[in-house]
């Protein structure tokens, strides 16, 4: 215990020490600053590490509502650009000033498992008309026509059951709904077509944001080439060369017709809808842990508790012997001779049991690992879409350091308790008598406290594992998209860290209750074996004048022995078939269905294959999920021998879908 404190201190201490994000690379107050001026850059040099400059001498002054244009080659560093204003980079020179709330797009589109609609207002509150428009001027209003649930759709995590053009619009839409002074937008138009790129650009970023301050990262000509720009920016080998331009015009008026697919089509009305559930529920098993889990983990155990049992037994009943003897200085030597082994053997097999167990309990821990690792393997990819990161991790985690270290040695306490207890109960019945008369109303007692405090402890014990796994997923997710919480401000960061708090407290709550019903739990066998000790001695006084002191002292130390272990095997069962769970949990990995066929497909191809090779989808209907609504209806088409096939359609039309389908991925 002490070695693993040791580890997880050291672990913390190195994850504290590391460097922390620096907010002194950015300022935010300068009164030597214009009015109208909003991010400036003076002689800025930065790079991702001190050592290493990435942008040098880089000057850049941004005005209140312009409209900057970032281009360049792939690799110039306009991404870095962003990340510099936003205080990422470390400053090696020069100054930065923001002066504005700002909101940020990432180049890598940061998605959060929740609906559409709580991704867009990010905390905020809804404000139907506010939302109408955002939604609109990104384009998103077919897409959300597509959905059955509406933008009350669950986005799995990552984004993954939408195309790529639709989750950097809902990031376009949440940057836009933040009301945010000044917006970062690195390439949102990149992962969109040519139409939908039009109708964002002047809906979006000429018309929604025409009064406010947008840097805007793209590679379009025609955006590039566009006059609504105030500044234009080329960024080449770690260098800026910008251009100022004079708008006489206002910004909106260089809208561009919106495609019939307009907001005319739709009245805005988003209602709620339960349809949009992509996420599954963990599931939990209920009541008693099965049979088939103790057995699957119990073939893998095994030990020598009967040798050592013996020892035990062998020396009470010597000690009871000797003390019945009369006083005889030749036969003490002798018997404490006997004695001594016997507690020598006592103690040798208890250090072979505990040698034993540990070897064999980490092997079935090893058995379990490698079992659920080669079921997620072989799992179909829909799995890992509806289950996020942190369910994987838990049991990977929690459940598996449960095996490893703690559930071998309580199968193991378990078993010799039982054997234990089995060989006193016989023995004091056989030695004294009158015992027996308080064993069976005993067992039922015990019994009866560890059945009524089991049936709670266990569920509770299921509900603090699956309360872990919603923690371990916001967490890796926060990691993701930490650049893009922390520049939407420190509203936003506290926002965040309270939602994991408040994960966390779920999660302790569940743990409090089960300490406190192992307290109650404990706190009732106390009480109990309390009674039972009082009633032995009142007896024990009462009948000692008929009693051998030898018979008196075996009787007290079987009466405070027996109630011991009854009461510590009642708890060690408890307490093992809670942490069964664990097992239980690994083995519900272990039997995900694999995909696909798991024999070899062997198919001899004659001889003209593959020079007149087809490919032929012929009434195709393919959904992501069983029962969800289809994305590919009806698909029928034939491919030739040699043909290029080009596939088009609009964002989110569902031609990935189509390499889905055919290479079976869902």
């Amino acid at each position: 215990m002490f070695i693993q404190a040791k580890i997880s201190i050291d672990r913390f201490s190195a994850y504290l020490s590391l460097e922390e994000f620096t907010p002194a690379n950015v300022t935010r107050h300068d009164p030597a600053q214009p009015d109208d001026v909003v991010m400036t850059i003076e002689d800025g040099t930065f790079g991702w590490t001190k050592d290493t400059p990435l942008l040098n001498q880089v000057n850049l002054t941004v005005k209140k509502g312009d409209l900057v244009i970032v281009h360049g080659s792939v690799g110039s560093g306009k991404s870095s650009l962003c990340s510099a204003l936003l205080g990422e980079m470390d400053k090696l020179a020069g100054s930065v000033f923001v002066r504005s709330r700002v909101a940020y797009y990432s180049q890598q589109t940061w998605i959060q498992n929740m609906t559409i609609r709580d991704n867009i207002l990010f905390g905020l509150p809804y404000d139907k008309e506010k939302y109408s428009k955002v939604v609109a001027a990104c384009g998103l209003l077919p897409d959300l026509k597509q959905f059955p649930g509406g933008d009350s759709t669950e986005i799995g995590q990552k984004g993954v059951n939408l195309s790529g053009g639709q989750k950097a619009r809902v990031c376009l839409a949440r940057a836009c709904y933040s009301d945010a002074d000044i917006l970062l937008l690195d390439s949102p138009l990149a992962a969109v077509d040519a139409v939908v790129q039009s109708q964002i650009f002047g809906d979006c970023i000429c018309n929604l944001l025409a009064e406010k301050t947008v840097v805007l990262v793209t590679h379009s000509p025609d955006i590039i080439a566009s006059e609504a720009a105030n500044v234009k920016m080329l960024v080449e080998d770690g260098k800026l060369k910008s251009t100022r331009n004079n708008v006489d015009r206002p910004r909106t008026s260089y809208t561009l017709p919106v495609s019939p697919r307009s907001i005319e089509e739709d009245d805005g009305n988003f209602e709620e809808k339960d349809a949009g559930r992509f996420i599954d529920d963990e599931e939990r098993v209920e009541g008693r842990v099965s049979r088939d889990v103790f057995l699957k983990y119990f073939h893998s155990l095994g030990g020598m508790k009967i040798l050592w049992q013996a020892f035990q037994i062998g020396s009470d009943l010597w000690l009871s012997h000797w003390t019945g003897q009369k006083l005889n200085s030749d036969k003490t030597v002798y018997n404490v001779t006997v004695y001594a082994w016997l507690g020598v053997g006592t103690a040798v097999m208890v250090l072979v049991r505990a040698v034993t167990v540990a070897v064999i309990g980490l092997r079935a821990s090893r058995h379990l690992f490698d079992s659920m690792t080669m079921s997620l393997l072989k799992a179909p990819l829909r799995f890992f879409d509806v289950n996020p990161i942190g369910r994987i991790l838990n049991r990977y985690g929690d459940d598996i350091t449960a095996i490893d270290f703690m559930i071998s040695f309580s199968f193991q306490e378990v078993l010799g308790l039982l054997f234990f207890t089995a060989c006193q109960l016989a023995t004091a019945v056989y030695m004294i008598k009158f015992l027996g008369v308080l064993i069976i109303p005993l067992v039922w007692i015990y019994v009866k406290i560890g059945n009524h405090y089991l049936a709670p402890s266990r569920e509770l014990a299921r509900l603090w594992k699956i309360s872990a796994s919603p923690i371990l997923s916001y967490v890796s997710q926060s990691e993701e998209g930490v650049a893009v919480i922390r520049a939407f401000g420190q509203e936003t960061v506290n926002r965040m860290v309270a939602e994991n708090f408040r994960r966390n407290d779920v999660n302790c709550q569940a743990w409090f209750a089960q300490m406190v019903l192992k307290y109650w739990f404990q706190l009732r066998m106390q009480l109990v074996g309390f009674g039972v000790v009082t009633l032995v001695v009142s007896s024990l006084v009462y009948l000692h004048d008929f009693l051998t002191p030898g018979l008196i002292g075996l009787a007290f130390t079987y009466a405070l022995s027996v109630d011991g272990s009854l009461a510590s095997l009642v708890m060690s069962w408890s307490w093992l078939e809670i942490q069964m769970v664990g097992p239980e949990r690994i083995l519900e990995y272990g039997s995900i269905p694999a995909e696909g066929s798991q024999r070899p497909l062997v198919i001899e191809p004659d001889a003209a294959w593959p020079r007149s090779s087809t490919v032929q989808f012929q009434d195709v209907v393919f959904s992501y999920k069983p029962g969800a609504a289809p994305v590919l209806k009806g698909l029928s088409f034939n491919i030739q021998n040699n043909e290029k096939i080009g596939i088009v359609g609009r964002t989110g039309a569902g031609k990935s879908s189509l390499t889905m389908a055919l290479f079976r991925i869902n």
